[in-house]
């Protein structure tokens, strides 16, 4: 389920347009779905070529501009192999050509003896650029412990 938000910005109101919501729960979806595939090439078609890209990885410290983050995620990708993750909860507010997506990323460790489903909570900035949204920002924190929500249904990604 995706809870859309209007962003009120002083003398204005942005309209959600559903090209751009589409779009931007897609860029999403590619997202986790490059993350549990551990597909590179993906991710590094969704992420902006920018200086000002940040990446906070659970237990690391921010990393900031689009090639630390690449570099991230083939250090990630190269020592993890596929993994399956998905979002839940996810609310959406667009600001002009930025969009924020906030979320639980369910990550499915049952391959990890005694691990289960672990959750963090997300943040995903994107900025249109042309015609695509990309990542600008991803920011996922573990839940407090005893924090585990329920589940929305398994999904396939």
């Amino acid at each position: 389920m995706v809870t859309l938000i209007s962003a009120k910005i002083p003398s204005q109101v942005i309209v959600l347009s559903a090209d751009a919501t589409t779009a931007v729960i897609a860029a999403n979806q590619a997202f986790y779905t490059a993350l549990s595939l551990a597909d590179f090439a993906l991710m590094q078609r969704l992420w902006l070529d920018s200086d000002d890209a940040i990446c906070l990885h659970p237990g690391w410290p921010a990393l900031h501009g689009a090639r630390a983050i690449l570099d991230s995620w083939r250090e990630i990708f190269a020592n993890q192999g596929p993994l399956h993750v998905w979002p839940s909860e996810v609310e959406l507010r667009l600001y002009g050509q930025t969009a924020e997506l906030n979320c639980l990323e369910n990550i499915d460790m049952s391959k990890v003896r005694g691990a289960g489903i672990i959750q963090t909570r997300a943040t995903n900035i994107f900025r249109q650029a042309a015609e695509d949204w990309k990542l600008l920002e991803h920011h996922a924190l573990p839940l407090p412990a005893g924090g585990l929500r329920p589940l929305a249904p398994f999904t396939t990604n």
